[in-house]
């Protein structure tokens, strides 16, 4: 019976070291993009524990529109987008996929909060104009187009 016991606790401690293993490294980093008014985040394994808030990362001009970019091999970043009173939150959601899609916000400083959900990938969220980001979907749709590539699932607006 003891040796029972004993293989049954060492079974336990195999397989729980072999599923830390099979999860690999975990990494986590949000920094601020300069050729661009916002940010970066980069995930591996990074689950909802870890967190970046980034205040003041975005700035939104009269004629801009906010774009997140994401690009997943495995699960969804959690992302916030709020003014720096707190008062206007232009996107809380999960970002995962390969999806660019923007979104409309009033002019303002805006703070980003991100956190992984058993996340591997990249993300980027930034201000841009309005205009320039939609001649540059209604180009890609005429490449796609063009080439007969299915549009699903590659831009969202």
């Amino acid at each position: 019976m003891r040796i029972t016991k004993f293989a049954l606790v060492a079974l336990a401690a195999a397989l729980a070291f072999a599923l830390a293993a099979c999860s690999g490294p975990s990494s986590y980093s949000q920094e601020l993009l300069e050729e661009a008014d916002g940010i970066k985040v980069i995930a591996e394994n990074a689950g909802s524990d870890q967190t970046a808030l980034t205040e003041g990362a975005i700035t939104v001009k009269e004629g801009d529109v906010i774009v997140i970019s994401p690009c997943m091999e495995k699960g969804s970043f959690h992302l916030t987008i709020t003014s720096q009173d707190g008062k206007t939150v232009a996107y809380d959601d999960d970002a995962s996929g390969r999806v660019y899609f923007t979104i409309d916000a009033e002019p303002g400083v805006y703070d980003v909060k991100t956190s992984g959900n058993d996340a591997t990938g990249w993300m980027t969220v930034f201000s841009s104009n309005a205009e320039e980001e939609a001649a540059m979907n209604a180009s890609l749709e005429e490449v796609l187009d063009a080439n007969g590539i299915d549009k699903e699932g590659i831009t969202n607006r």
